[in-house]
């Protein structure tokens, strides 16, 4: 089972030995864990980014470092990442299908948005399979913007 935790003492260290592979570290997918922990200490006192371990039973498996910004009613999935050992296993699905039934329980929220650099064609395939639909091209970061509406059960 998948779940998503607030990194804390207990997944620091964990978080930061996750890698990807050395390709996806030369096309430059994802940022180093380490940079995403700091950027989410720079913002700590908005209270409205949240890095979370992403934990397959007691192990860490990813992290996923999201931004909830309120006046947007948005769930802004800034980074995801999946440790090289543990990708292929469905877990970045499993993690984001958590974060969208989260979403949908949250009344504040009504969509969640997402990118991916231009060519990681492993995220784009995941996003759009989960229902999000690209929105526009963020030329500066060379990314791709994407957005799933959310259906709120009554």
């Amino acid at each position: 089972m998948i779940e998503l935790k607030l990194v804390d003492e207990s997944s620091f260290q964990a978080v930061l030995d996750l890698k990807i592979s050395e390709a996806d570290e030369r096309a430059r997918f994802v940022a180093p864990n380490v940079r995403s922990l700091a950027d989410a200490w720079l913002y700590r006192k908005n209270e409205d980014v949240f890095p979370m371990a992403i934990y397959w039973d007691k192990q860490v498996v990813g992290f996923l470092l999201l931004e909830i910004d309120k006046d947007e009613a948005e769930y802004f999935i800034w980074r995801i990442m999946i440790g090289q050992q543990y990708q292929g296993r469905g877990y970045g699905r499993k993690a984001l299908e958590v974060l969208i039934k989260e979403a949908q329980m949250d009344r504040a929220c009504s969509h969640i948005t997402a990118d991916y650099v231009v060519g990681n064609e492993k995220m784009k395939h995941l996003l759009t399979s989960l229902g999000f639909q690209e929105t526009e091209f963020i030329e500066e970061n060379n990314e791709i913007a994407m957005r799933l509406d959310l259906k709120k059960e009554e």
